[in-house]
């Protein structure tokens, strides 16, 4: 599969780390969409900034035209226009979600014109740790001076009514006992879906020249995610680091057997700690009971375990009823008052095709020869809890990656089928 040379000098580099950056901060799930520029104003901005960038490409590979446009990956353009578009016309649902949909899956496959997918999340994943790094520093030191007036910081409200400082690359609640990181994000639980998609591809798609780079992303990350407080966040970041030690065979080494008792009892040592030194009006004591009100949400009936929980059976519902095409976007995202199963989302809306075409893509991204069928199911599966606790259908930060790596897996055999034949 041809890649074609763009943005490969170094001012070119800075300018595709900008501009993934704003299309992280633009994208359909941050409170700059939501709240700073709204949805229109944001969702227009993103789209002129890859016309930019597709005109650019474009120009400089202006002797290519006929190869660009006969090159196999308008199949893939084709196939994918096919699969979302035919049940909009087929249940006459004219709704600008399919395109929205549709225009993450062209972004992905442009991008693999003139990057990989492991070029990418490199990017992705510098990117993040920057802004993971900055959103801890604002949520637990920088909000304070704020609060007293300080640091002048403008203040917003968000679609609920809750107050953000705003400190132009993080936002914090502005409350002072009020520790859950929201980052660029609309709440916690989304974050934890690119922290954890970011500790996938520092561990599985990011090449380093030195191994301390792996762990000091790693760390941050890691670090990140609990300030989240987000009960799926950390049960998938636990499940996730389990997986990675058996399968990187860590647990094989003497080095990883210490690390991974260290890791463990350093655990143990936060929890005692954090319960002994609880003392009623500090940032000891409301963490403690951030870390509390987390686990009691998984044990008791809280409202939003049960929405996640009805909307699975809702989605399933509906897919059942409507297997082929899917239901009208509006049947499905308002079934439930908050419906917030993305994979069950997809085949609610467009049914099989759709879904599995999702699905698909996540599997190329994660599935190995070399791990057993257990192993990359059991990987796939932790990934999948990450975007089925909210609905991120139409986010590019859902397809990029795993659309990216079905058309790098996809089309080489595809050519290599037609060697054959």
């Amino acid at each position: 599969m041809k890649q074609y040379q763009y943005m490969d000098c170094k001012k070119g580099k800075a300018a595709f780390g900008i501009f993934l950056l704003a299309m992280l901060l633009l994208a359909r799930d941050t409170l700059v969409t939501s709240c700073l520029l709204g949805f229109n104003k944001s969702q227009f901005l993103m789209l002129g900034l890859i016309c930019v960038v597709g005109a650019g490409f474009l120009f400089v590979r202006r002797g290519e035209w006929k190869q660009i446009l006969l090159d196999k990956r308008m199949l893939v353009i084709a196939v994918s226009t096919a699969v979302i578009l035919l049940p909009m016309a087929i249940k006459r649902d004219w709704q600008m979600m399919y395109f929205s949909i549709l225009l993450c899956l062209y972004f992905a496959v442009f991008l693999t014109y003139f990057k990989s997918y492991a070029e990418v999340a490199k990017y992705y994943v510098v990117i993040l740790s920057v802004l993971a790094v900055y959103s801890v520093l604002v949520t637990y030191v920088l909000k304070f001076p704020a609060l007293d007036g300080v640091i002048p910081v403008p203040v917003f409200r968000n679609s609920t009514g809750w107050k953000f400082l705003n400190f132009g690359l993080a936002f914090a609640v502005k409350d002072s006992i009020w520790f859950r990181n929201f980052g660029i994000f609309r709440e916690p639980g989304v974050y934890q879906f690119f922290l954890l998609l970011g500790l996938y591809l520092n561990n599985y798609a990011v090449c380093w020249e030195k191994q301390r780079s792996l762990w000091i992303v790693n760390a941050i990350l890691a670090v990140t995610m609990v300030t989240t407080f987000a009960t799926g966040g950390l049960i998938e970041m636990a499940l996730f680091a389990v997986f990675l030690y058996f399968d990187k065979k860590w647990h094989r080494t003497k080095a990883g057997r210490t690390g991974g008792l260290i890791a463990a009892a350093a655990v143990l040592a936060i929890a005692i700690a954090i319960i002994l030194r609880m003392r009623a009006g500090n940032v000891i004591h409301t963490v403690y009971y951030e870390i509390y009100d987390m686990f009691l949400r998984l044990f008791t009936q809280s409202e939003s375990l049960m929405d996640r929980l009805s909307s699975i059976f809702i989605d399933i519902r509906i897919f059942f009823e409507h297997p082929f095409v899917g239901a009208d976007i509006a049947d499905v995202l308002y079934a439930i008052d908050n419906n917030t199963t993305s994979t069950l989302i997809l085949y609610a809306i467009l049914g099989f095709g759709g879904g599995t075409l999702n699905a698909a893509a996540w599997a190329a991204l994660v599935w190995k020869k070399e791990r057993s069928v257990i192993g990359n199911l059991i990987l796939l599966v932790i990934l999948f809890m990450s975007f089925n606790t909210q609905n991120l259908v139409a986010d590019v930060f859902f397809w990029l990656f795993p659309y990216m790596a079905l058309v790098e897996r996809t089309l080489p055999w595809l050519e290599n089928r037609q060697k054959k034949v």
